[in-house]
């Protein structure tokens, strides 16, 4: 059977994050950089805090760490889609900012205003 080959970028990327993963830091922000899969060295507490302290934001992609960390095959996958997302002149929306629905229904408006004119 024939060995799935990725990027050095990939396997640099997954390297980091199932470091970060292992030593405890899921949960973590890391900023990779799309061109060669390496990062910055720091982990971060929250999404815009890596897209803070980087030079420019489409240069890098924003993972957060989770306990299992990421295969070369997910992290080949999740720059490719990034660097996609930039080229398209979209960026991947952040998580932790919570944008307001539209309410569909009249009860659901007649709530909304009632909860926006609340003092």
């Amino acid at each position: 059977m024939p060995e799935h080959i990725y990027s050095d970028a990939a396997h640099r990327c997954s390297d980091i994050i199932t470091l970060a993963a292992v030593t405890g830091n899921s949960g973590r922000w890391v900023a990779i950089r799309m061109s060669d899969g390496g990062w910055d060295g720091t982990l971060y507490d929250h999404r815009a805090d890596a897209v803070r302290h980087q030079l420019h934001e489409q240069l890098c992609c924003y993972v957060q760490v989770i306990p299992a960390g990421m295969t070369p095959q997910e992290a080949e996958a999740f720059l490719w889609y990034n660097r996609e997302l930039y080229d398209g002149g979209f960026r991947m929306p952040d998580p932790e900012f919570q944008v307001p629905l539209m309410p569909l229904t009249k009860a659901d408006q007649l709530k909304q205003i009632e909860a926006l004119t609340r003092k």
